[in-house]
């Protein structure tokens, strides 16, 4: 027969009341925590994707600016150049004139026009200055070109509003780039580069650009005086897939395993506050993870860092030669 004492019903019944409070309050309590970290999940990948896009918004502004500044740049200095180059054509003229002159000299005889002449010509050291002139001109012209391409591949590199991939030569991407960082790279470093013949790559340029100028300039911050960089391009395939491959290494000081698995993350930096954002890397593996590519380091203490880049190869494109 059941159990009839009321007593011990009631015990029960309470018991089993806690027990389902008890489930209840611990299945709320779960609940609740997994809310907690969804939530914090979820903010944790909206300040990721705010900090994405504060800084393409950064990266956007920069490049309008840059290639405004380059616009600017580029008028004063073609006209400079077009102005130096006639004024190399008349100096020439006068030069010639003179040697006619200091030819024929001894035969117009003695006079005071004459000797006033050797006078000046000997004050002003004439002589000198026909020898040096070209060789400043030609120098001056040099320099102008140089900056005349330099705002060239500054305008290729900050090129925006590329909505759609377009058929670039990767080799070219680096040549232009090494050029537009050339000013930081000379006085530390030497560059080797081994640039295979490569198809053309689908991609936007102006963002490879800003990756590989990024690597090449933090390979310089890495390396003392003596400093190599060395540049490599190839194909490989890969599980089916061909795969356009860069390798950018330096000799530089290396980082140690806790650094080099930080150095992807937003705002991580070794460098003195002030002197580096952190961004560099981050915004460079996103650029990479865009383009459906991968972007590895690999580096040691006192040996150096390597980074290699790999970008995929779209079977429409592999029959385009560069």
């Amino acid at each position: 027969m059941p159990d009839t004492n009321p007593y011990k019903l009631a015990y029960e019944r309470e018991r089993k009341a806690r027990k389902k409070a008890e489930k209840f309050l611990d299945d709320r309590t779960r609940n609740l925590y997994d809310n907690i970290v969804q939530l914090q999940t979820t903010v944790r990948a909206l300040e990721e994707a705010q900090e994405q896009l504060v800084q393409a918004e950064k990266m956007a502004s920069l490049g309008q600016l840059a290639a405004g500044v380059a616009h600017e740049i580029n008028n004063p200095i073609g006209f400079s150049l077009s102005n130096l180059t006639t004024l190399s054509e008349y100096v020439e003229s006068f030069i010639k004139l003179d040697d006619i002159v200091i030819s024929n000299i001894d035969a117009l005889g003695d006079n005071a026009l004459i000797t006033q002449y050797k006078d000046l010509r000997k004050s002003e050291e004439i002589d000198f200055i026909k020898e040096d002139l070209k060789e400043l001109l030609d120098d001056t012209i040099k320099g102008l070109d140089r900056v005349c391409a330099i705002v060239a591949n500054l305008k290729k590199v900050t090129h925006a509003g590329e909505l759609e991939m377009k058929a670039c030569q990767i080799n070219d991407i680096i040549e232009e780039s090494i050029k537009v960082v050339w000013s930081e790279l000379r006085y530390n470093m030497v560059v080797e580069k081994y640039l295979t013949p490569l198809p053309m790559v689908p991609c936007h340029s102006g963002e490879i650009h800003q990756v590989l100028i990024n690597l090449f300039l933090n390979a310089s911050h890495a390396c003392n005086e003596e400093g190599l960089l060395i540049i490599k391009t190839y194909t490989k395939h890969i599980e089916d897939k061909q795969w356009v491959i860069i390798e950018v290494s330096d000799n530089g000081e290396g980082m140690p395993s806790d650094v080099r698995k930080k150095i992807f993350d937003p705002f991580f930096t070794t460098k003195a506050v002030g002197v580096g954002t952190g961004l560099g890397l981050s915004v460079s593996f996103r650029i990479i993870e865009k383009h459906h590519g991968t972007i590895k380091v690999a580096s040691e203490e006192g040996i150096g860092t390597t980074f290699t880049i790999h970008l995929p190869l779209h079977e429409e494109f592999e029959a385009i030669s560069p």
